[in-house]
């Protein structure tokens, strides 16, 4: 298939072209783009539950979002209920920003999962475009690897 589209997998069925085509946006995004010097492999890329959601064809991954479970500490709302999900690592090729790749992701995961509460981190200066998703911000922002981020939360359906 050479057509772009949403993809969805998990860590064991990823073939290798479709891995290196997520890893080259990740690295190009986070590491040459925002200079994020921490690890982006953190593990939890393997997990069972880890869902891998790309927009591109099964080897070129023009956008990104990584779906993980909440670890038992998670941050949300405190009178909301414990996330069940976690979007993360949202990536866009600068060549494609603006074409609404990570409103489709987006918006695909919550199809899929959004009468589940759902949880973020976003980097403040993309917040509104989850709060078009009905994600909401809480608590007060902060700064992660020199990016100020907030927490936004959605609840179930």
């Amino acid at each position: 298939m050479s057509r772009h589209s949403v993809h969805r997998t998990r860590w064991d069925r990823l073939t290798t072209d479709e891995l290196y085509g997520i890893v080259r946006l990740r690295n190009r995004v986070f590491a040459l783009e925002q200079h994020v010097s921490a690890e982006d492999f953190d593990g939890r890329d393997r997990e069972p539950d880890t869902e891998h959601w790309w927009f591109g064809t099964e080897a070129d991954a023009v956008g990104y979002l990584r779906l993980i479970r909440p670890a038992a500490d998670e941050e949300h709302p405190v009178d909301a209920a414990a996330p069940a999900w976690v979007v993360g690592r949202v990536a866009t090729h600068p060549d494609h920003r603006g074409a609404g790749i990570a409103s489709g992701l987006v918006a695909a995961v919550l199809t899929e999962h959004g009468h589940d509460p759902v949880v973020l981190h976003a980097q403040e200066y993309v917040a509104g475009l989850y709060e078009r998703h009905g994600f909401v911000r809480f608590g007060a922002p902060y700064v992660e690897a020199g990016i100020t981020h907030v927490g936004m939360y959605r609840p179930g359906a």
